[in-house]
């Protein structure tokens, strides 16, 4: 398992460097709004100076749609948890 946060083009060249297959991939896309209220809540700040809707929109922008892209928003972690056991070798299945 990798778990990290890669956006736009990264994305597919990320992808083509994992060569086991089956791969699944999965991205947590909440809404700008859900992010920067979680992000008010955190002890750690994340984003630093960077505006979440500055990032959210590039990221929206740039990012391949490849995988399960899920929208967080309104889930709990353990729904999160729930609905990628549940989808990622279904929706999210790369090769």
């Amino acid at each position: 398992m990798l778990q990290d946060v890669v956006l736009g083009p990264d994305l597919p060249a990320m992808v083509d460097r994992i060569r086991h297959r089956p791969l699944a991939v999965v991205v947590l896309a909440p809404g700008a709004e859900v992010v920067a209220a979680r992000e008010r809540d955190r002890p750690k700040q994340g984003y630093g100076d960077w505006p979440v809707a500055d990032l959210d929109a590039e990221f929206r922008a740039d990012t391949p749609r490849i995988g399960l892209w899920l929208d967080t928003s309104a889930q709990t972690p353990d729904e999160t948890v729930d609905e990628i056991l549940t989808r990622a070798w279904t929706d999210g299945r790369i090769g």
